[in-house]
């Protein structure tokens, strides 16, 4: 009985986890960069527009809007783990810089809408996402860009609206700053 309460555990852990990163804490605290991907500017292809529905319920929302401003694009859900440790960061960088020029999305993949806003309340994200729990919207990414299959990833669109930076796993803070802070408006 014990062997078959552990076997089950274990696979509802591994379910839990499974499509959720590798990384346990945002690269910063980790010690080590993330893996990251940058693109010269000669060899950034656009974003396309990701848009939908709020996970707040506030309406529509893409970013179409954003055009002129600093993009990150940041896939989560909130059964992961890294995307827990990095929501607090992402939602201060935010903060820090949107009055230059910055604005983060989040893109979440939870099934349950209620199960996302619960996330989004729990970890007093100040940024809007868009509720996609067929993976939409990241489908529309070139092929080979990120594995959208893993969470989380995160995209960064320079002001032309051209991907500058990708990375899977969770993102730190200070790694964050570095990669977006050379893209923003002078």
């Amino acid at each position: 009985m014990k062997t078959l309460r552990a076997s089950i555990a274990v696979a509802v852990l591994l379910a839990a986890l499974a499509g959720c990163s590798t990384s346990p804490l945002p690269a910063d605290d980790a010690g080590g960069p993330a893996p990251l991907k940058s693109y010269a500017v000669a060899g950034r292809v656009g974003v396309p527009e990701l848009a939908g529905q709020r996970v707040d319920g506030d309406g529509r929302f893409g970013l179409e809007g954003l055009r002129g401003k600093v993009v990150v694009v940041n896939a989560w859900a909130s059964w992961c783990g890294p995307c827990r440790a990095e929501a607090p960061g992402l939602s201060r960088v935010h903060e820090e810089l949107q009055g230059k020029g910055l604005s983060v999305v989040g893109v979440n993949a939870d099934v349950s809408v209620g199960d996302a806003r619960a996330f989004e309340k729990d970890m007093a994200l100040v940024y809007p996402s868009l509720h996609d729990p067929q993976g939409r919207q990241m489908l529309q990414l070139p092929k080979g860009l990120v594995n959208t299959v893993g969470y989380p990833f995160t995209i960064i669109v320079d002001p032309e609206g051209r991907i500058a930076a990708t990375g899977i796993g969770a993102i730190g803070e200070a790694e964050l700053k570095r990669l977006v802070t050379p893209l923003l408006p002078s």
